[in-house]
């Protein structure tokens, strides 16, 4: 039986499903061909190294967040609990998903840690996401406390993710959401006690 003709967005998606779901280093080359119904060798046609497509999915995992999240924060006809209400919404949408879920908080801190090429664009990753969280605080906030509260945001964010996949409890997620967003109806003063 012929195999179907596959590009290369589809590849990245089911790179970025098994990638999650197994973790990098237990996925293979021929792992992947085969859920893209492609021989190993084919794929090489494509990517020339597990890394490359690595680098790949990251970026496109990032860009995806770009367009499809953190724009919210930096649309200034809404207020900023509407914007981090969106930001937020969007996000969740995106790390629930049993089959892509969130890359980052996983798989991309995994290879950060191995692979100085992967650290840089997971980096990358987490400061556009910081800085859409604080650009919304800094409507209310000084820079100062817009930083803090930035920086608590997307840590008990990643931190409820790993609560919610761990005991398959998409509830942590959710609070966590709720906790950052009623900080934007605090005040500063009480906010950081």
């Amino acid at each position: 039986m012929p195999k179907q003709k596959v590009d290369e967005s589809f590849i990245i998606l089911q790179s970025l499903k098994l990638f999650r779901k197994q973790s990098y280093y237990h996925t293979s080359m021929s792992d992947i061909a085969s859920a893209c119904g492609l021989q190993k060798g084919s794929l090489y046609h494509y990517f020339p190294s597990k890394e490359a497509l690595m680098k790949k999915v990251i970026i496109t995992v990032h860009q995806y967040f770009k367009d499809t999240v953190f724009f919210h924060a930096y649309d200034k006809k809404k207020s900023p609990t509407k914007r981090l209400e969106l930001l937020f919404e969007s996000a969740e949408k995106i790390f629930m998903d049993d089959e892509t879920g969130s890359l980052m908080g996983n798989v991309g801190v995994e290879t950060a840690l191995m692979i100085p090429e992967f650290a840089d664009l997971v980096k990358q990753f987490f400061t556009d996401f910081f800085h859409a969280v604080k650009t919304i605080y800094l409507d209310k906030y000084s820079e100062e406390i817009a930083n803090e509260l930035a920086e608590r945001s997307v840590a008990e964010i990643e931190g409820s993710l790993m609560f919610a996949r761990v005991f398959n409890d998409h509830s942590f997620l959710k609070n966590s959401i709720k906790r950052i967003l009623s900080r934007t109806e605090t005040k500063a003063k009480s906010t950081l006690k």
